[in-house]
Order: C-alpha cells, then structure tokens, then sequence
C-alpha cells in the first residue's frame, strides 16, 4: 500500500458536475406530468362590455350599440359587419309603444336574416309543464307573454293592458278569419293577472285563448 502523491485528474469530475447540470437544466422539458397544461397567465382583464340591444323607436329611427340609424343604415352597417366577422350572436330586441309595427316587422326580418337571434327584454319566464291540452284551431295567431315580474309583451314591445287591448283589437279588425291569443304566462304570474288578461282578449274581440306550456319530463 502507497500513498498516491500523484496529480488529480479533474476532467471527470467536471464531467459529472456538467451531466447534473444538464439533467437539472433539461428535467421539465424531457420528463412529461400526466395532465393538461394550462397557462394561467397573468392577471385578467376585464372584457369590454358593449350594448347588444337595438331599439326601434317611435320616431324611426332604430338605436343600435348607443347611435342612431334609419333602415338603410342599419342594414348597411349589418352587412359591413358581417363581411368581417363581427356580427353579434344574438341581440335584445325592444321596440318603444307606438312604434309602426310594419317597421318592426322589417328590423326583425333583416336580424333574422343576418343569423342574429333576438331575446325580449325582461325576465325569462319559464313556462308550467302540463300535457294534453289541445292547441288553437284559429289560423291567426297572436303571442302575448307576461314574465313573473307582471310585464306583458306583444310583437316585442312592453305594453301596459290598455295600450295591449288596442293592439289586439287592431289586429282582430283588420283580419277576416277568427283570431287567436296565444298566452305565454311565467309559472310564478298571480291567476288573477292571467284572467285579466283573458278579459282583455275577450274585450278586444279575440275569438280563444290557449295557453302555452311546456311538456311534462318522462322520468
């Protein structure tokens, strides 16, 4: 046995050395976690909120994102924002009382046609569920619809019952075939207010009344 008084080679020390550095270097990068990554990022930013609510008003003129359009306008500003792919998913569409409804009628074609879905202001009302009652027999139509906070709706303009009766009396004098009120009434709306309502159409001529609902879930 002699003691080594020789020189130290120092090559493979720094090559283990080199190696653990590499292995700590490169450890998240070649060893992969079971799971999805997930960038969390920073902190968010809030979203810029803009009005989604187009508002036709009494005057003509049709309100669209806080201005103001007439009908050409507007479809012109649909289509532009069409061409770029920013048209809005869906709007909330509202019309003030006393508004031309032939003028409705014509917003709600072009929205319609953009592929736009419209929603009536208000809460949304949900519906009873019940089963076997018939529908209307009348050709003629007409949607009336009370949400639980008492508002009536009708062709998506919030009428108070006298503005609503004159609406439906318009409608049944001007059509030749028996008219029909369809009442789409939130589950939570008193019975009282359902039978005023029922008056109302009786008042204005309406022929009968069904009631909308929504059919009951086969457990």
């Amino acid at each position: 046995m002699k003691i080594f008084r020789g020189q130290v080679d120092a090559a493979p020390f720094a090559g283990v050395f080199f190696l653990l550095l590499l292995f700590l270097l490169l450890f998240n990068t070649h060893v992969f976690i079971p799971g999805v990554r997930v960038d969390l990022g920073g902190k968010p930013v809030a979203p810029e909120l803009t009005s989604r609510t187009i508002k036709v008003l009494r005057s003509g003129a049709i309100q669209f994102e806080e201005k103001e359009y007439n009908f050409a306008q507007l479809q012109t500003e649909l289509q532009e924002r069409a061409q770029k792919g920013k048209v809005p998913g869906r709007l909330i569409f509202d019309s003030e009382p006393g508004t031309q409804e032939p003028l409705v009628d014509k917003v709600q074609q072009l929205i319609s046609g953009m592929g736009i879905a419209t929603k009536t202001p208000g809460a949304r009302l949900e519906l009873p569920e019940a089963a076997g009652f018939p529908g209307s027999r009348s050709n003629e139509q007409l949607i009336v619809a009370i949400n639980s906070n008492g508002q009536i709706f009708f062709h998506n303009q919030l009428l108070n019952e006298s503005a609503l009766q004159q609406k439906l009396a318009a409608v049944v004098g001007a059509s030749k075939e028996p008219v029909a009120m369809v009442l789409e009434a939130d589950k939570m709306v008193p019975y009282g207010k359902i039978l005023r309502l029922c008056e109302i159409a009786r008042n204005a001529r309406v022929a009968e009344v069904a009631f909308a609902h929504r059919p009951n879930q086969i457990n």
